[in-house]
């Protein structure tokens, strides 16, 4: 019995230490991200109400005639001859002007995600008139910054996103021993373990958020830290679509794109995006996606997103043939293993928009307190180690202090001695 205590004990100091150095460790990686990712959280909510002149048209019915996809592209092309656009997003709203982007990535990269980019830009076109209503340039927009500053610290993305990676599997091993070192001996201690004592010293209460809140958001925490490694571990998504019964090199196989004579294939995205809604008529929002001029080989595809009663995220996408608009593939959300459904409901997942504001909520409130975590910890250890820099004090001092009225007793015997 005493053998297995002992053993015990053992594995318990070993999780303790590895819990507080791993947490040591990654704990301001934890927390720098974790706040980008609580504002990036309301990327769209924010973007609408920050840009909202941009967004945003007086439009409320439905029948109104809307320009064609050519026009659109044809406008922000006009408004920045120097810019090659590629991206249009439509979502099925009267009042939602298109967002027609253009991304071009820098030759040469410095040490920051910015440094990266040669630009990229986000015009907004009336539907309805074809004007220009705004633009974002997404390279120094602040809403834009809190999501490189999750994803990767605003570090460049080969190296940033390494950094977060390692931290977020630091994570999962913190809330699996967390999990280890909070289960209670006995129910007694267990009632103790499920609340806060908010009327206690900050002491206890920073020990009990940290703890008692570990606990209640491990499962979220390892959850959201598992949807973000799929952008920084190709093993880990291989991993997963394993776990769901797919094997890794059979998900998203499309055949070969086709070659392409070099040249622009705007004009056939308008026959691209009325064969695509037609295929989808309940689609919410549409991302087009045509090929650069000098592309070799390439697609003109189109994304329709929509709900529907399925537990993901539901999307349908099409690849069009650029010069000829005939279709080339397509994956329909019912055709798709369940592997490619889960990757295409990834980013849902880890943002927390999967099911609209709800969970949006959840995640808000996770990486808020994900960010605390790291800071109770530490508060938790600095704490222990001044307790324990006192005592070492407090016992050099008595040593110190005996030592101190002992020697002259010594002294004077032998002066006694020596008189004698």
């Amino acid at each position: 019995m005493a053998r297995k205590k002992r053993k015990k004990n053992i594995i318990k100091e070993v999780l303790s230490w590895l819990h507080l150095w791993l947490g040591l460790i990654a704990g301001i990686i934890v927390f720098i991200s974790m706040i980008g990712a609580s504002i990036f959280v309301w990327e769209e909510e924010l973007t609408n109400w920050w840009y909202a002149d941009a967004v945003y048209n007086e439009e409320t019915s439905t029948d109104k005639a809307t320009i064609s996809m050519s026009q659109a592209y044809a406008a922000a092309r006009k408004a920045h001859p120097n810019k090659e656009f590629t991206f249009v997003e439509v979502l099925n709203k009267p009042n939602r002007n298109y967002a027609v982007r253009s991304y071009k990535a820098a030759e040469e990269k410095g040490w920051t995600w910015a440094s990266g980019i040669e630009h990229y830009l986000v015009v907004f076109v009336n539907p309805y008139t074809g004007q220009v209503e705004g633009e974002i340039d997404k390279k120094r927009d602040w809403i834009t910054q809190m999501r490189f500053l999750h994803q990767n610290l605003l570090l460049r993305s080969d190296v940033g996103t390494e950094i977060v990676g390692a931290a977020a599997l630091i994570m999962i091993i913190l809330a699996l021993t967390g999990l280890y070192l909070w289960w209670p001996k006995n129910k007694k201690v267990l009632k103790q373990r499920l609340k806060v004592k908010w009327k206690a010293s900050f002491k206890r209460v920073n020990w009990d958020v940290h703890s008692v809140g570990g606990f209640y958001t491990y499962l979220f925490l390892i959850f959201f830290a598992a949807t973000g490694l799929v952008w920084t571990y190709k093993w880990w998504s291989n991993g997963i679509y394993r776990m769901l019964g797919d094997n890794p090199k059979e998900v998203f196989q499309r055949p070969d794109p086709p070659t392409l004579t070099k040249g622009d294939y705007i004009p056939t995205a308008d026959q691209v995006y009325a064969d695509a809604i037609a295929r989808q008529p309940k689609w919410d929002k549409l991302y087009l996606n045509v090929p650069k001029a000098d592309a070799e080989k390439g697609t003109i595809s189109a994304g329709l997103y929509y709900k529907g009663n399925s537990w993901w995220e539901m999307s349908d996408y099409y690849y069009y043939h650029p010069e000829t608009a005939g279709l080339e593939y397509s994956m329909a959300h019912d055709e798709k293993m369940t592997g490619e459904k889960w990757r295409h409901s990834n980013y849902a997942m880890h943002v927390g928009s999967i099911y609209g504001t709800p969970t949006k909520i959840i995640a808000f409130i996770c990486a808020l307190f994900f960010a605390v975590l790291p800071v109770s910890g530490f508060l938790i250890w600095w704490g222990r180690k001044k307790k324990k820099n006192r005592a070492a004090q407090r016992r050099s001092a008595r040593v110190t202090t005996r030592t101190t009225i002992a020697e002259p007793k010594v002294i004077v015997t032998n002066l006694k001695t020596k008189n004698t």
